[in-house]
């Protein structure tokens, strides 16, 4: 076996920033690579440990999922050009939910080459857009000062992919390794929130008679979550949170919870008179719903820019960039300290009038989803509902539901920091790969993603299933299985009053024998009398080692 001397400068760089796989799939190129990561491997010497993946885009969903769920940076090693094309849409995922994975490849030669504009071909313009940083290394560079800065650019706050492309000489140098240090995460510190803009941000939470906290993935440091219902619990505040993590538990008598009926978009944004928004993205593709006119909005976050598009298009009246684990409690102890004896009385009755509320819509779901125990087909209610009752709290739920999302949302309760975790992107096909990573991470959970028919399809299910079983990863993924792109066909409805505009699939896959060509437990699943029984057994097929699919058919859409 050769002796690759850079890569064992790349491998003590990853030792030093803490990373514990290399999500990878072959190419020629990075033969060096797997090749000295498998030696040390085989001679238990530290080094990240090699996951292979049988499509380019599991690769990279899968470092999604694994920082999700342990907060350390990730690697993934493609094939030069060609791999990065096929990571596709797993890139602007990561982009959106600000996943601090460094990912390389080898130049593609020849020099010569240009692109239609006659301009010399340049392999960092394919990612560009979707990375916080990417480079070429040069000869003159020491690779070992270009990896700790591309990890310290990842891992700063907010945290994002980078992109380094690597000269093949670079990855069969049979050379010494460089001989600088490897120095760990270097990343700037988060700014401290302005105690001034925190003092005016209280007073308008204090006199506001209908204030509306909104939040998107504060969730990431785990003891915000605690923060935030002190937080709430002060103010007497509604919470308004997305799924992309448990950000406030779903339970709590002031988590939002809307009627059945209501759908798509939030009333709550439309009536309230103050919004305290606190890490929160507006979703790249759907239009907000937007905030009345003269409603106080208060901005806490660490990425205050939002790509240069300030919330709902709105200047907030104060904006405080700063880390929220931080910022939380600092606003806390400053309203706390400014309540006097009545207003307290009074925000007490707010809260008794929210928790009744809250209460009344959690019976109504409840009842509603209990009465579709025998309709067929399945309905998404009732799926959700025996989802809720088969799983503990400490199940990791990875969702990627669209179309029943509203549905999963007030149904599946997840309470623990950590247990749900979510795509923040628009590329779907997530929740497979983000399930292998998200088992990686935390071996003794159990992980269920949950998924739509399309989703499925799209996350390359052979891929993602296969290296569950291999690298004994098992997790349960459940198929909402409408027979159709159910939000598509909503949208163009919507927009079109079209019924059908060629978006079925009415004699859909076999998706359980798919499973099981894929050494996977697999079962199709159409009568709502199965539905708990083959969720238990499915369980017990993960729990014994196995990965399991359930493919649960819904009314079509």
């Amino acid at each position: 076996m050769e002796e690759y001397g850079n890569i064992k400068a790349l491998i003590d760089v990853m030792n030093a920033h803490g990373v514990e796989y290399v999500f990878f799939n072959p190419g020629i190129d990075n033969v060096p690579v797997l090749e000295t990561i498998s030696k040390y491997n085989a001679e238990g010497k530290q080094s990240p440990r090699g996951i292979l993946c049988l499509d380019e885009f599991v690769a990279m969903t899968a470092a999604h999922g694994h920082y999700m769920a342990s907060g350390r940076p990730q690697v993934v090693s493609v094939h030069s050009e060609l791999g990065v094309l096929q990571i596709g849409g797993a890139l602007h995922n990561a982009q959106w939910g600000r996943v601090p994975v460094v990912f390389f490849t080898e130049n593609q030669g020849p020099p010569q080459r240009t692109n239609w504009c006659s301009e010399a071909f340049d392999q960092g313009t394919m990612v560009r857009n979707f990375v916080k940083w990417d480079h070429q290394l040069t000869a003159e560079e020491d690779l070992s000062n270009i990896l700790n800065k591309a990890f310290s650019i990842a891992t700063t706050e907010p945290c994002g992919p980078v992109y380094l492309s690597l000269p093949r000489e670079v990855f069969w140098d049979q050379g010494e390794a460089p001989k600088s240090k490897s120095s760990g995460t270097a990343k700037e510190p988060a700014p401290e929130a302005d105690a001034s803009a925190l003092d005016k941000a209280a007073e308008i939470l204090i006199n506001a008679e209908d204030p509306l906290i909104v939040t998107g993935y504060s969730g990431r440091n785990l003891q915000s979550v605690d923060l935030l219902v002190k937080l709430a619990e002060t103010l007497c505040a509604r919470v308004l949170t997305t799924d992309i993590r448990v950000n406030f538990p779903n339970t709590h008598p002031l988590a939002v919870y809307l009627s059945a009926a209501v759908g798509y978009g939030n009333p709550l944004l439309t009536t309230a008179d103050a919004i305290l928004v606190i890490d929160y993205d507006m979703h790249y593709a759907s239009p907000p719903t937007v905030p009345k006119q003269d409603a106080k909005i208060i901005h806490i976050d660490i990425d205050t820019a939002k790509k240069g598009v300030p919330l709902w298009h709105k200047k907030p009246n104060i904006l405080i960039k700063a880390d929220s684990s931080q910022a939380i409690p600092a606003l806390t102890d400053i309203i706390d300290g400014k309540l006097a004896p009545e207003r307290r009385r009074q925000l007490q009755q707010r809260y008794e009038f929210y928790k009744a509320e809250h209460n009344k819509l959690e019976s109504e779901w409840q009842t509603l989803a209990k009465s579709h125990a025998d309709k067929t087909p399945i309905s998404a209610h009732w799926l959700s509902r025996c989802i809720d009752e088969a799983i503990d709290d400490d199940t990791i739920i990875v969702n990627q539901t669209i179309s029943p999302s509203f549905i999963v949302a007030h149904l599946i309760h997840r309470n623990k920091p950590g247990t749900l975790l979510s795509c923040a992107g628009g590329c779907i096909g997530w929740a497979p790969g983000a399930a292998l990573g998200v088992k990686l991470a935390a071996p003794d959970k159990t992980i269920i993603s949950l998924m739509g028919d399309g989703a499925f399809i799209y996350g390359c299910p052979e891929a993602s299933l296969w290296s569950a079983s291999f690298y004994n990863a098992p997790y349960l993924a459940i198929i909402f299985d409408n027979q159709g792109y159910g939000a598509i066909k909503g949208l163009f409805k919507e927009k079109y009053n079209v019924d059908n505009m060629g978006a079925d699939i009415p004699t859909p896959p076999d998706y359980a024998t798919i499973a099981r060509a894929c050494n996977a437990y697999g079962r199709m699943v159409e009568d709502p009398a199965d539905v708990l029984p083959a969720l238990k057994e499915a369980l017990q097929q993960v729990q014994s080692g196995r990965p399991a699919v359930l493919d649960v058919r819904l009314a079509p859409v």
